[in-house]
């Protein structure tokens, strides 16, 4: 984690605090936004995903010219004082059920504990590898979390907001 906060970080204060300057410019160049987002893959895998793969999101990005949009959300985040230290901060708990896939390689694990805190925890499950892209890098193993957490929402019968009382517990 230390070595992430000195050398890895920058991205997310660019990111933060000018996003329309490095939005700009990423966009304006393929080979320019490759290196942005390659890195990160490379850095924070466990396992190198395949240039392929680094391709394909690079290639959505740069296609759909949304990667100047799709930071803004850092904006927010640094924005707020209180973002930094959600954990027990009454405006970011939720009620609603919620499942946490831990992966020791993310780039700031949140401790149980914390999610604990900050919602209403039904289900948790921690892995021995995997890390901040567990989507690409563990696709099955992340889909059965959301599969599980799913049908033990579901067998408790917690209701959720826009599901319908008409759906039969054997559609899931």
């Amino acid at each position: 984690m230390e070595g992430f906060i000195q050398t890895g970080s920058a991205y997310a204060q660019e990111h933060g605090t000018r996003p329309a300057t490095i939005g700009f410019v990423l966009a304006s160049n393929p080979l320019a936004l490759l290196a942005w987002i390659g890195e990160k893959f490379i850095q924070w895998t466990d396992e190198t995903p395949f240039l392929e793969d680094i391709l394909d999101d690079v290639t959505l990005y740069w296609f759909t010219q949304s990667f100047p949009r799709c930071i803004y959300i850092y904006r927010e985040y640094h924005g707020d004082p209180g973002a930094h230290t959600p954990h027990g901060d009454p405006r970011f708990r939720s009620e609603k059920p919620v499942g946490y896939s831990w992966f020791p390689q993310e780039l700031a694990p949140i401790p149980k504990a914390w999610v604990e805190r900050m919602g209403n925890l039904v289900w948790h499950r921690q892995h021995d590898s995997g890390g901040h892209f567990a989507a690409l890098e563990k696709p099955e193993v992340l889909m059965a979390d959301v599969e599980d957490f799913a049908k033990q929402v579901w067998q408790r019968k917690i209701s959720l907001p826009g599901w319908s009382s008409s759906v039969n517990n054997n559609d899931v």
